[in-house]
């Protein structure tokens, strides 16, 4: 096996905000605010919507540990399905039925990812949702051009010539990566290197402001952590008229941004309940119950701000979860290069900032490949929901209940 090598990267920073080009956002007194409408989703555009939802579920509960985590299953999937678009056969079989696209085709996976990015792209003018896709390659690699032409037309990438070995190529890619994520991603690479031959890149961009306010002062309260330990948070508070539920032992409160179109949703397992067996039993069908039992209660409302980073490697959880041929030489990347490529590294790292004002979040998934021979409630209830001991956290798109990130706070 030659040691050439391949990076498909995606990068997904999140803060809330809207504007393919970043030119306009939450900040820009001259957008004028759209009201919240749906997105039109066909009944198999659902089925799919919800098994993508499940297999980022799944990572995310195969990569639990006891610490503050956040994943971004869109980023991830965006990742794999670009990657998706040089593969055949089986490696192509595996990776469509990993994403939640069992008996579709390729075409039909990128249709919809057109389409979701697409919708997102335009539901809050009062956000700021960017995309930004490109294909770093060396001429030796014989990239094919059907390829390039697929991710043009589905995920606009622009393609740049590239000479991995050499400093400056790195520095440019580098350079592209912090643009595109305004500075919160600083780089992919992190030097020169004599086996890589392409680098895609996806980078998403989502800033913006909560739909309410939260109270002006926040006060040091104290937070358990998963372990028992106790300590002082600044803890925002507000008490307002939110969309609530619970069901099976877990309460959810939504937190809107904008016009509505985006939200956070904060789950609390019981207090009994061990957080890490919660976890386990949380998944896109629980989001979806939870979303059917929901109405509108009077909300007394604990929420710490809170910022951290995750770095995480996804190779044994995607082949965990059945994609493991994309990972061996009997791989099928020939719709991608001329070359014979697999898989060898799936990277993803991410950061959040939650504060008063709202929320900040970015990923960035780096796939490496080598080379090879309801309604509201009439009467609204009270309800005090305190986010004050390990919670899980989605942020996600409303009708399309498109997830973004998951995560949790656990210290």
């Amino acid at each position: 096996m030659k040691k050439t090598a391949i990076f498909l990267t995606v990068a997904l920073l999140t803060v809330i905000s809207f504007a393919a080009c970043g030119k306009q956002g939450p900040d820009d007194p001259d957008i004028e605010s759209k009201e919240y409408e749906p997105i039109a989703l066909t009944k198999a555009e659902e089925q799919i919507g919800q098994a993508s939802n499940q297999f980022g579920f799944d990572v995310y509960q195969k990569l639990y540990t006891g610490d503050d985590m956040l994943i971004s299953p869109l980023s991830l999937s965006l990742a794999l399905s670009m990657t998706a678009n040089g593969a055949k056969g089986q490696t192509a079989e595996e990776m469509l039925t990993t994403l939640g696209f069992k008996g579709q085709s390729i075409d039909d996976m990128n249709a919809y990812y057109q389409k979701m990015i697409k919708a997102l792209l335009e539901a809050d003018p009062t956000t700021t949702f960017e995309v930004a896709n490109s294909i770093w390659a060396d001429e030796k690699i014989g990239i094919r051009k059907s390829f390039t032409e697929a991710t043009e037309k589905y995920y606009s990438s622009e393609v740049f010539p590239a000479d991995f070995k050499s400093q400056a190529t790195i520095s440019k890619i580098n350079g592209w990566v912090s643009d595109k994520t305004h500075g919160k991603i600083k780089s992919i690479l992190d030097g020169p290197d004599q086996n890589l031959v392409m680098a895609l890149i996806n980078a998403l961009y989502f800033k913006g402001k909560w739909a309410f306010d939260f109270k002006s002062k926040t006060d040091k309260e104290d937070f358990t952590a998963i372990s028992g330990s106790k300590s002082k948070v600044d803890m925002m508070k507000a008490e307002e008229k939110l969309a609530y539920s619970e069901y099976d032992g877990f309460r959810m409160v939504r937190l809107p941004y904008g016009n509505g179109a985006f939200s956070m949703d904060v789950v609390l397992p019981g207090k009994d309940e061990d957080f890490g067996k919660a976890v386990a039993r949380f998944n896109a069908a629980t989001l979806q119950s939870l979303d059917g039992s929901m109405g509108y209660a009077l909300v007394n409302l604990k929420l710490p701000k809170f910022t951290f980073s995750y770095d995480t490697d996804l190779v044994d959880v995607l082949k965990s979860l059945g994609m493991k041929v994309p990972f061996t030489v009997d791989a099928d990347f020939s719709a991608m290069a001329e070359k014979s490529l697999m898989i060898s590294m799936v990277r993803q790292k991410t950061f959040i900032d939650v504060n008063e004002k709202g929320t900040e979040a970015a990923a960035v998934t780096v796939i490496g490949m080598v080379a090879t021979s309801v309604g509201p409630a009439p009467e609204p209830k009270r309800v005090e929901f305190f986010a004050d001991r390990p919670f899980l956290f989605v942020i996600r798109e409303k009708s399309s209940g498109a997830v973004i990130f998951v995560g949790q706070k656990v210290k």
